[in-house]
């Protein structure tokens, strides 16, 4: 038996056909009409086999008499059906379920039909009852549902609204009414407009599905998250004249989805954007000021001294300078502007539709001005301060990537300058950062052919005008470029990981030289051999084992001697003081390079084990004509000795610097005085005459 057209295009039957439960209807006689297709899929039977007869056949034996009588009665007595049982098949698979049909009457009270749901509670937690029908059968059928339901006479405006519906916006039914308006004024302001366009799209087209998320304000007038979803009912002409459809709770969904977003576009330390969302407002910004033909300004900001803050003060007070530094940020700008968190102590900001660059230097000012000023985290004062480095849209570069950068660079720029300024970018930056960018490059492949060369500078002994030591000097010979200046490179090798190989090679190099010269002149020969700082602060300790090997394996018991900066003492790191007093105890001395231009105070003298201090020479250059540095000089070589440290001055050019340090007992002396940097083999040459380096 074949379900009849009528029933097909019948809305009670469209709508139930794809429900989740089993639904059915039988006649008065108990003869079954209708069975939708989640209900011949749980039983396991076509549509014909479901038709035209009862299911007595599949009964269980041990229930079908109890499942008839019951049955039976209440067909006679018009009463709701309601029963749990058990169903064999021949392939004796079993099911139990639970049945509730509920008896349905005409206008005259004439029993018309049952229409029912059937249940697996053998899986209880797969089966939901999720059905929309007309309004008695609708109430009957989805009472289990954890959607509500409507069904909106879109002629008469009148809407049928399920109990759960009503119960999701936590009113009544009669609270709520009946009317289509009803449902417009709950939606949120905001999402009114997408809503209706929605809406309206579907009603207009039947190929556009009606599906939305929009908020709707509950009773208590607390701002809700519903997916709503309908279908139009069209008469023959495709004229829609009913829409029947479902509205779901999504709150928790869209909280979830909101806290993700949040966490992927701002930070969790400042709620500023982050790196992603300013990367989007970004975009944003050069795609309307291109369509106005408007200029803006970007910051990169980046705050000075901070490392110290975190260093001394730890993480969280550096937290809580961060948090009140983007407080201060935000105060300056207008709200049409961006300001961003994108890493570390690192800001940006967005200045849009600006006129002039008189503006632009009166907001960087600000910005300079309100960080300078005292951070107070706990009991402590801390002073920071802010480099800032500018690009112009469209003036220096209209490309997303290329304004980052661009202001990156004018950052380092302030920062190169003396910091606490800002500065914009400039042509010349560009051409600085490409060679660099060359240079590293070719840095690498310098280290693979061997394109680097140690020379060394002897060291006098003042007291005997013998050479006690000499330091290591690396130089990088450049095939087109001709010899390179450390300082030009050895920046580039730090900031790019280089500098741990280059290293390695110059210590492993100096390392052999001295053992070769104590053997063949003078057992107490030493090599002072610079290491970087980034080197010394690596995190593992593979340089370390690395120098320690050839030492051993070298059997320098005394020879080298390691040249540290002072800002590496500034950190008071107890792995620094480990690692200086593992070089001493293998025979390796220290040495405190450019001293008095750092930041290095007396405590730092006394806390780590240091042998030497070398004057810089910025002190010994004017020394015949300053009193001023005459006195610093002979204040540091009397302070050291107090320590137990020796002394040594370099940058010495000329017999009267040479002289007033004798004279101020310093201990030794190296410069153009006595010899520039040379190549191993004529420093032995010279080593082999019987008065060495004559340049004095």
């Amino acid at each position: 038996m074949k379900q009849t057209s009528k029933a097909r295009n019948n809305q009670f039957y469209r709508l139930t056909e794809n429900a989740p439960s089993g639904i059915f209807e039988t006649d008065p006689k108990g003869h079954c009409t209708y069975t939708n297709k989640a209900l011949q899929k749980l039983l396991g039977l076509t549509l014909e086999q479901t038709l035209g007869q009862g299911y007595a056949t599949y009964f269980h034996p041990k229930d079908k008499v109890a499942i008839l009588k019951y049955w039976n009665r209440c067909i006679a007595k018009k009463q709701v059906f309601s029963y749990t049982f058990r169903m064999k098949f021949p392939n004796n698979h079993q099911l139990q379920l639970h049945v509730n049909a509920h008896p349905i009457f005409d206008s005259r009270n004439k029993l018309i039909a049952y229409v029912g749901c059937v249940e697996d509670i053998s899986e209880l937690n797969k089966i939901q009852s999720q059905l929309i029908v007309n309004q008695q059968r609708y109430e009957l059928a989805l009472k289990g549902s954890s959607a509500g339901v409507w069904d909106w006479n879109i002629k008469s405006n009148s809407v049928y609204y399920s109990t759960k519906f009503t119960d999701l916006l936590g009113y009544d039914n009669l609270a709520f009414g009946n009317n289509w308006a009803t449902l417009l004024e709950q939606l949120h302001p905001e999402d009114v407009g997408e809503f209706e366009f929605q809406l309206q799209q579907h009603l207009d087209d039947p190929f556009v599905s009606f599906n939305v998320e929009c908020r709707l304000f509950s009773q208590k007038h607390h701002e809700l998250w519903f997916q709503i979803v309908g279908e139009a009912i069209r008469d023959k002409h495709g004229i829609p004249f009913r829409m029947v459809g479902s509205i779901l709770d999504i709150t928790d969904k869209k909280q979830s989805q909101i806290v993700i977003w949040q966490q992927a576009n701002f930070d969790s330390l400042t709620q500023l954007p982050n790196r992603n969302m300013f990367a989007d407002r970004l975009k944003q910004e050069i795609i309307k000021s291109k369509r106005n033909c408007d200029k803006f300004a970007l910051f990169f900001i980046d705050l000075d001294h901070f490392k110290e803050v975190n260093d001394t003060l730890g993480h969280d007070a550096g937290d809580l300078l961060l948090i009140e530094a983007s407080e201060r940020i935000k105060l300056i700008l207008r709200e049409s502007d961006t300001v961003s968190r994108i890493g570390g102590d690192e800001f940006t900001v967005i200045l849009s539709q600006i006129q002039d660059n008189q503006s632009i230097d009166l907001v960087a000012q600000k910005i300079i001005q309100t960080l300078e000023l005292p951070f107070y985290i706990g009991n402590e004062s801390v002073f920071v301060s802010a480099s800032i480095g500018i690009t112009l849209f469209p003036e220096h570069t209209d490309k997303m990537d290329e304004l980052l950068k661009f202001s990156d660079q004018a950052m380092y720029q302030s920062k190169n300058r003396g910091r606490k300024q800002f500065n914009y970018f400039t042509e010349q930056l560009r051409l600085d950062a490409e060679k660099n960018h060359s240079l590293m490059q070719e840095l690498r492949l310098a280290i693979i052919e061997q394109d680097f060369e140690v020379l060394y500078q002897p060291i006098i002994n003042l007291s005997n005008n013998k050479v006690f030591k000499a330091e290591a000097l690396l130089r990088w010979h450049h095939a087109e470029l001709g010899m390179i200046n450390p300082a030009d490179f050895i920046p580039l090798a730090e900031s790019s990981g280089i500098i741990e190989s280059i290293g390695n090679w110059v210590f492993t190099t100096a390392a052999k030289q001295v053992k070769l010269w104590q053997d063949e002149f003078d057992p107490l020969f030493q090599i002072s051999v610079n290491k970087s700082p980034v080197q010394f602060q690596a995190s593992n300790n593979t340089v370390d084992a690395l120098w320690s090997k050839t030492v051993k394996e070298l059997n320098l018991h005394y020879g080298i001697c390691i040249e540290i900066t002072e800002g590496l003492l500034l950190e008071d790191c107890p792995e620094t003081k480990e690692k200086l007093s593992n070089f001493q105890e293998q025979g390796i001395e220290i040495s405190l390079d450019d001293f008095g231009t750092g930041y290095a105070s007396l405590s730092y003298l006394t806390k780590f084990d240091i042998n030497f201090l070398k004057i810089d020479q910025a002190f010994v250059r004017d020394l015949e004509f300053s009193p001023q540095n005459q006195a610093l000089c002979e204040a540091i070589i009397v302070m050291a000795h107090k320590l137990g440290l020796q002394v040594i001055a370099e940058g010495v050019e000329t017999q009267a610097q040479m002289q007033l340090l004798k004279n101020a007992h310093c201990d030794f002396i190296q410069g153009f005085l006595i010899s520039k940097p040379i190549s191993a083999k004529k420093f032995t040459q010279q080593l082999k005459r019987s008065t060495p380096f004559l340049n004095r």
